[in-house]
């Protein structure tokens, strides 16, 4: 038993047995025991109504009221707890004063809002790149600090996690990478770095590469002109012209990769707007591939084409066909004879529109899938160069579905088939109405 506790009942036992006493030489024994343990009981309180009040005013040590057994045990623990209390916060308030002290100097603009958009905490970074001071901004709306109708449609998105580019509030010449983060309890993260050198770069690339293969198309097309035209003399001997052949074909692949890389070059970085298109007939444009594969490189193989003529798409007909020719080309090219081909043109789960081609031929392995839609990037660099591919087709695909604000997406097990999609946002469905007005 606890010592107090039994010092406490010690006591008790002896206000009891002083009434009793007291009451049997009066013949009031009972009486004056409840009169004893009453008085004992208002003690009692009134030791516990001054810690009580201690506790209300703050629980200062030097305040501590006079106490006694149990009493004094009780306030004996809440000085401890406080102590320790007191360990923790100054632990805390340490460990949150570090963390301030990287964050504030992270090279990335870092703001801190909640579900009303008001400023909660900003870094130095975001005073130079978006203009919002870390003291003088905070408890300020992030949209009346942020005016330019990109930022406020960002702001406005409800997806986060999503990366874009704009350009800095403050020097329009930057260009910011921006992407929302959610931080739980209603609170958002916004993070902006700036990427104005690596777009720099970017486009330097893309300049370079459009350049040269504008460069490269005039000289192409006279040798290929050459090239016919030697061909079609029938006094060529045999080795010679199967040289000349091989040349055309060779030619003919390199004037292939340079109309692709141009291509990119026109898609890459150039988004359509959301209102920007005319509406296509999808479904046409897969009936119209399916024909002339199925008449040309694949006789032996199945293709089954499920489309949705109602479903009409928002967008550029020429590069669309442009994605669904290269998905179903590649699709009979990496199968072998015999293999089904399943094309599909329907509204996904998510009511977007979705355009899907699925085989069953060898599938990928795992370890390739992020890389597929990179420019000249072979899973067998042998095979893909035998059935004639440039490596770019992906790199096309991926860059139309981005264009049109929508995504390419990769599904493949090996020794089962492979799927390839494009997911496309609901906002590019166009009604047949809009058709009926062109």
């Amino acid at each position: 038993m606890n010592p107090l506790l039994r010092t406490e009942l010690g006591w008790l036992g002896g206000v009891l047995l002083a009434g009793f006493l007291i009451g049997l030489a009066v013949g009031a024994p009972i009486a004056f025991m409840l009169v004893f343990c009453s008085a004992y009981a208002v003690w009692l309180l009134v030791r516990m109504a001054n810690i009580v009040q201690w506790l209300e005013s703050g629980a200062a040590s030097s305040k501590a009221p006079p106490t006694t057994g149990l009493m004094d045990q009780v306030v004996g623990l809440i000085h401890r707890e406080k102590a320790y209390s007191r360990k923790q916060k100054n632990r805390y308030r340490s460990t949150l004063a570090r963390f301030n002290s990287l964050a504030a100097e992270l090279p990335d603009a870092t703001v801190v809002f909640d579900g009303q958009r008001i400023i909660q905490w900003s870094n130095t970074a975001a005073r130079s790149l978006l203009n919002i001071h870390e003291e003088r901004d905070q408890g300020q709306r992030i949209d009346n600090l942020l005016r330019a109708p990109e930022m406020l449609q960002y702001l406005g998105q409800a997806d986060a996690g999503i990366e874009v580019e704009i350009a800095s509030p403050v020097t329009p010449e930057k260009t910011l990478s921006m992407i929302k983060v959610k931080a739980g309890k209603g609170m958002t993260v916004l993070i902006a770095r700036d990427i104005t050198q690596r777009v720099k770069v970017r486009e330097m690339r893309k300049a370079f590469v459009a350049d040269v293969s504008h460069e490269l198309r005039t000289p192409l097309t006279v040798i290929r002109g050459y090239l016919e035209m030697v061909l079609e003399n029938k006094s060529i001997d045999a080795p010679t012209r199967d040289a000349l052949v091989n040349v055309e074909a060779q030619s003919d692949r390199m004037h292939h990769i340079v109309e692709h890389l141009l291509e990119l070059s026109k898609l890459e970085g150039n988004p359509l707007g959301e209102s920007e298109g005319e509406p296509i007939m999808v479904s046409s444009l897969l009936h119209s591939i399916g024909d002339t594969l199925k008449k040309s490189i694949a006789q032996h193989h199945q293709i089954e084409v499920n489309a949705d003529d109602g479903l009409l798409l928002l967008g550029s007909e020429s590069e669309i066909y442009s994605a669904c020719s290269n998905l179903i080309s590649n699709a009979v090219k990496y199968t072998t004879q015999g293999s089904k081909i399943s094309v599909s043109w329907q509204l996904n789960e998510h009511a977007q529109p979705e355009l899907s081609v699925h085989d069953n031929g060898p599938g990928i392995e795992p370890q390739h899938l992020h890389r597929l839609s990179e420019r000249f990037y072979r899973v067998d660099k042998g095979r893909s160069r035998d059935s004639g591919g440039t490596g770019l087709g992906l790199a096309i695909v991926k860059h139309v579905a981005q264009r049109h604000g929508g995504q390419l997406l990769i599904d493949s097990t090996p020794g089962t088939g492979s799927e390839f999609s494009i997911e496309f946002p609901a906002s590019r469905i166009a009604s047949m109405a809009k058709v009926m007005n062109l």
